[in-house]
């Protein structure tokens, strides 16, 4: 009997995978090496002086390669080059650019550094970067865009403008300890408004996220504010510009730096502080937040003045004290733009965008118990805003283009890929066609003759 040979598709497929990524590195290699052998044949000889062949290993999307290239002595410019790391914009960095874009990606998007670290080893079958190393892409990558950032071509136009601002806590290491200590974040939501998404549902239309550091004054991001809406929309002093947020002082001074922003007490923000001294007054209570829904500041303090007297609890006082020179504030931002002329359009809605916004960025880097170097936080901070912006992904792809050049190859660079396969493969190395070196394995448990076998059969 012929022997049998036990399969299922799982195997298979983890079969075919490995073989897969094995024929990309032996091919990469190849081409590789076919490149630099071109390279030394097409050469300026009495510029580039051959010395030696040195190695080097790159960690790309389909697992690690070991190329040899050859070193060059630049008798011009007085330098050691590697003339295909040159052509190729190869980085002294042994991660691709490709594997860099997923990995800052999944490291933005994911719960952790060492989350991406293992996603990595499951689909490689092994380790290929430690978790700092990702941390490092991710904020080398976050550097690299702040300087590459470009200004809008042309500016956008807007009726109206929203900014929703909170803040939230984050866990920071001290100087040469890793002892969290608790640090602010602000938030800052730019959009224009809302858009529907699908029945009932509306999502945040042209969002932008700007965030501080931890040490950052209020005054210093709300330039960074005014900029990034300078830069983006055209006659910021003539928009109708609402700020919305809680109390903090650091956001109704948002105002200061708008022509024609008003301030907005968050209704969710309001009606908590509400709740919480008058929480056990019932009546009290429903008659506040009912003043509140009606848009009456006036019947609010009047409320909190008779529960006042009747409780004598100082934290009623208080919280009429605070809200006594702000009576605008309590006033929906619709009402208070009609009261002024402008025309109120029926997408507007309510307010409190920044709570939702605040979770999102909490979960990558507050709520498991994270504690963040200050360089670190302010790293993933920006990404998670491009992420949340919908343009890091493009923004991490358009780095190569943008920063990595070869003008001392330019020479070199003057026909197309395929042509260069083509010369280099058949007419200077006879390269053969095609190959699948899971065949000649024996290590595969049985299956290397099994492929044999299915590559040897006649189809009918």
């Amino acid at each position: 009997m012929e022997e049998q040979i036990k399969l299922n598709f799982s195997a298979l497929e983890k079969l075919v995978w490995h073989a897969a990524l094995e024929t990309f590195q032996r091919s990469m290699v190849e081409i590789l090496s076919m490149l630099d052998t071109y390279l030394m044949a097409q050469r300026n000889k009495s510029r580039y002086e051959y010395k030696e062949r040195k190695q080097r290993t790159c960690i790309t999307m389909l697992g690690p390669i070991t190329i040899k290239r050859r070193y060059y002595w630049d008798r011009d410019k007085k330098e050691w080059v590697f003339l295909l790391d040159d052509l190729l914009g190869l980085e002294s960095s042994a991660v691709s650019d490709v594997l860099k874009e997923l990995v800052v990606i999944w490291a933005t998007k994911g719960p952790s550094y060492r989350d991406v670290r293992d996603r990595l080893d499951d689909l490689f079958g092994g380790q290929v970067l430690c978790h700092e190393k990702i941390r490092q892409l991710l904020i080398e990558s976050s550097d690299l865009l702040k300087k590459t950032v470009a200004p809008e071509e042309q500016k956008k136009k807007a009726d109206i403008l929203f900014i929703e601002a909170d803040g939230f806590w984050t866990g920071v290491q001290r100087r040469g300890r890793r002892i969290s200590k608790k640090r602010e974040t602000k938030l800052v939501v730019v959009h224009e408004g809302w858009e529907k998404r699908q029945a009932n549902d509306y999502q945040l239309k042209n969002p932008m996220y700007i965030t501080s550091d931890t040490l950052e004054k209020a005054e210093e991001l709300w330039d960074r504010v005014y900029l990034r809406i300078w830069a983006k929309y055209q006659d910021i002093n003539s928009i109708p510009i609402i700020i919305n947020g809680d109390f903090a002082s650091w956001i109704r001074g948002g105002v200061d730096y708008f022509k024609n922003a008003i301030y907005q007490y968050d209704r969710f923000h309001l009606k908590r502080d509400i709740r919480k001294v008058l929480l056990k007054r019932g009546d009290f209570c429903e008659q506040a937040l009912l003043s509140v829904t009606n848009n009456a500041p006036e019947k609010l303090l009047q409320v909190l003045d008779e529960a006042y007297v009747f409780t004598k609890d100082e934290k009623i006082a208080e919280l009429k004290e605070r809200l006594q020179p702000h009576q605008e504030s309590i006033i929906d931002y619709r009402e208070r733009l009609s009261s002024k002329g402008f025309k109120i359009s029926d997408t507007l809605r309510g307010m409190g965008a920044a709570e939702s916004s605040v979770d999102r960025f909490k979960l990558r880097t507050s709520k498991r118990g994270r504690s963040w170097s200050a360089k670190g936080l302010e790293a993933i901070l920006n990404m998670l805003g491009m992420l949340y912006e919908g343009v890091l992904k493009d923004a991490i792809a358009g780095l190569d283009s943008a920063l990595f050049t070869s003008p001392q190859t330019e020479e070199m660079i003057e026909m197309s890929a395929g042509q260069v396969a083509k010369q280099v493969g058949v007419k200077v190395l006879n390269v053969r066609k095609g190959g699948f070196p899971g065949i000649n394995k024996g290590s595969t448990q049985g299956y290397s003759k099994l492929l044999r076998q299915m590559l040897e059969v006649q189809m009918l």
